[in-house]
C-alpha cells in the first residue's frame, strides 16, 4: 500500500537542517529540487495537446476550424482586379506577358547583401543520435543525494542535466543499412559525414597548428596605379583591384573556402568596387604581410618542408595525412558543449533536434539517470501519483515488532494520519515555535525543535520516512510489512522424493511488499 495520490501541493518551506551545504560539490547540484530553477520548463509529459490546436490563432476558439468569410455575402473570392498600370504587383509588363510570382524564387529579404542565402541541408535518416549524462554530472548528482538524504524526483534530475551542454553529451551511432560510417578527426574529434569534409575542416581550423607551423613573412609592396578595390559583399574582404593578376585568384579563393554554397556566377555578381583611397592603401598593406606553412612533422635531422602558398601546403596535407588525420567510425560519443564548427551542418542540426526532443520529454534521460544511480547504490522507487523518485535508501514499513522512543512513535503516528506534511509543519506541530521578535524578525530553533529535526532524518535513513526535496514528509510505506506467504502443496507421485518430515519444515518464501527494487523503466 502506498501513500494516496492526491498530495498538497505548498510550497517549499524553510528551517531544514540540511548539512549537505558543507560538502565539496559543484554550485550547480546545491539546486536540485528547487522549483525556481525549473520555472522555465513545463511538465510536458502530464500536458495533453491543445484542442483542436489553434487556439492561439482564432482568439481562444478550440473546437473545429475557423470561420469562413464571406465576400459580399457571396460564396466566392472576390473578383481579382487588373493592377496593370497602377502601381500593381503586375506593371512590369502587358497583362500577357505577366509573370508569375510562384514560379521564380522568393523575393530577397533584409541583409541579403550582408549574408549569402542558404541552401536545403537534408538531414541524415540513418543516422541515430541518443542523449545521455555524462559520468562527471551523474556521480556529482549521486553524492548529493547521500549527502542530503532527500528523495529527489527523477524528472527533476533529468532537467538539471539537461540544462546545460556540460553535464550532457551525444552519441552518434550509424544504423546497420548505412553503407558509410561517420569520418572522426584525430586531433580535436570533429564528426563529419565525408573524408573530404573532415580534412576541409582541419585544413580551415585550428587543428591545422598540429601540423604546420605558420610563420610571417615581409613581401614587396605592390606596384602600379590602383584607383579601385574589388569587396566581398558578404564579408567585407579586400580582394584586390580589377586589374591586378592576383585577382581571379582571391576571388576563387574566398568562394571556395566561405561561400561553395554559391554558385561561382552569383557570388561574383555580390562583388562590389570601392574607390576610396583608404581601402587602396589597406589593401597594399596586407600584401605587405605573406605566410608561409613550415611542416612540424618532420624527422629529427632533416630539413622541414616549407610553402609559400597555401594550396601547396593543402596538397601536401592530403598527401601525406590524408588517411590519418580522420578515420570512419560506425559510433561515436561529441561533447555537447564543443565547438559546433567541428560537426557537419547536418549533424549539428540532427543534435539540435535531439536535444530539444530530449528536454521535451524526459523520460528517457531519466531512463539513463536511473541506471546510473543504481550502479552508485542509489534506490529508485514511485510515490506521488506514480512519479519515479531517488534516494540513498529504499522505503519500507514500520514494522510493529520496532519499539520506538515516545516522540519518534509520535511523529510515526502524526505521519500516519495526516498522510504527508511539510517539514516544517510536522515539527511546530511536535515543538511549538516561539514567539516572534517585536521587530517580526524569525525566532532560532530552539534545542527541542533540533532533536525532532534528528528524529526525522533517522527515520529517513532508516528508510521508515521519506522527506522530500520540496520539504514533504511521508511515511516510508502505508501500513504493516507483508506477511510471509507459505509455499503450495504440491502433490508427489510415486517416484517423488520423501517429503519433508514435520520436525524439518521448509523454510517459506518471504518477500516484503515493494521489497523488488525497481529498475530505471519501472
Amino acid at each position: 500500500m502506498t501513500e494516496p495520490d492526491a498530495t498538497p501541493e505548498t510550497p517549499a518551506q524553510s528551517g531544514q537542517v540540511d548539512l549537505s551545504d558543507l560538502r565539496m560539490m559543484p554550485a550547480w547540484v546545491a539546486g536540485m529540487g528547487t522549483s525556481s530553477n525549473f520555472a522555465k520548463y513545463e511538465e510536458r509529459e502530464e500536458r495533453g495537446p491543445r484542442p483542436g490546436g489553434r487556439d492561439r490563432r482564432e482568439g481562444g476558439r478550440r473546437d473545429g476550424p475557423p470561420p469562413r468569410r464571406d465576400f459580399g455575402g457571396k460564396g466566392g473570392p472576390p473578383p481579382r482586379r487588373d493592377m496593370a498600370g497602377k502601381g500593381g504587383p503586375h506593371r512590369d509588363g502587358p497583362p500577357g506577358e505577366r509573370r508569375d510570382r510562384r514560379d521564380g524564387p522568393p523575393p530577397r529579404r533584409f541583409g541579403d547583401r550582408e549574408r549569402p542565402a542558404r541552401d536545403w541541408v537534408e538531414i541524415p535518416r540513418d543516422i541515430q543520435v541518443i542523449i545521455e549524462p555524462r559520468d562527471s554530472a551523474a556521480e556529482a548528482l549521486a553524492g548529493h543525494i547521500r549527502a542530503s538524504g532527500h528523495a529527489f524526483s527523477m524528472f527533476d534530475a533529468a532537467r538539471l542535466v539537461l540544462a546545460d551542454p556540460e553535464r550532457f553529451q551525444a552519441r552518434f551511432g550509424c544504423a546497420p543499412e548505412r553503407a558509410q560510417g561517420l569520418f572522426q578527426t584525430t586531433a580535436d574529434g570533429g564528426l563529419f559525414l565525408s573524408r573530404d569534409e573532415a580534412l576541409a575542416h582541419l585544413l580551415r581550423g585550428p587543428a591545422l597548428e598540429s601540423y604546420y607551423r605558420v610563420e610571417e613573412t615581409e613581401l614587396e609592396e605592390p606596384k602600379g596605379d590602383f584607383k579601385t578595390i574589388a569587396v566581398c559583399g558578404y564579408s567585407g574582404e579586400l580582394l584586390a583591384p580589377p586589374n591586378h593578376h592576383s585577382f581571379q585568384t582571391a576571388l576563387i579563393r574566398l568562394h571556395r573556402e566561405r561561400f561553395a554554397n554559391l554558385a561561382l556566377e552569383d557570388y561574383k555578381r555580390r562583388v562590389r568596387i570601392e574607390s576610396s583611397p583608404e581601402i587602396v592603401a589597406q589593401w597594399k598593406e596586407q600584401q605587405r604581410k605573406g605566410q608561409r606553412w613550415v611542416h612540424a612533422r618532420e624527422a629529427e635531422g632533416v630539413e622541414p618542408a616549407a610553402f609559400s602558398h597555401r594550396a601547396e601546403m593543402e596538397a601536401h596535407f592530403r598527401r601525406v595525412y590524408g588517411d590519418e588525420a580522420c578515420t570512419e567510425v560506425r559510433e561515436a560519443v561529441f561533447a555537447s558543449n564543443a565547438d559546433k564548427t567541428r560537426l557537419s551542418q547536418a549533424l549539428f542540426l540532427l543534435l539540435r533536434q535531439s536535444v530539444d526532443n530530449a528536454r521535451k520529454h524526459l523520460f528517457e534521460m531519466s531512463q539513463k539517470l536511473g541506471g546510473g544511480f543504481e550502479r552508485r547504490g542509489l534506490k529508485l522507487f514511485k510515490r506521488r501519483a506514480g512519479k519515479l523518485f531517488v534516494s540513498r535508501v529504499k522505503p519500507r514499513a514500520v514494522d510493529p515488532g520496532v519499539v520506538f522512543s515516545e516522540r519518534v512513535a509520535r511523529i510515526v503516528e502524526i505521519l500516519k494520519n495526516a498522510h504527508g506534511l511539510q517539514l516544517t509543519q510536522l515539527v511546530e506541530t511536535l515543538a511549538p515555535a516561539a514567539e516572534p521578535a517585536p521587530d517580526g524578525a524569525k525566532p532560532p530553533l530552539s534545542d527541542e525543535q533540533v532533536a525532532v529535526l534528528k528524529d526525522i532524518r533517522w527515520l529517513a535513513n532508516e528508510g521508515y520516512v521519506i522527506e522530500y526535496a520540496d520539504g514533504m514528509v511521508f511515511l516510508g510505506v502505508q501500513g504493516e510489512p507483508a506477511k510471509p506467504k507459505a509455499e503450495p502443496v504440491v502433490a508427489e507421485t510415486a517416484a517423488a522424493e520423501p517429503e519433508v518430515q514435520p520436525d524439518e519444515p521448509a523454510e517459506p518464501m518471504m518477500q516484503e511488499e515493494n521489497d523488488a527494487p525497481p529498475t530505471a523503466g519501472s
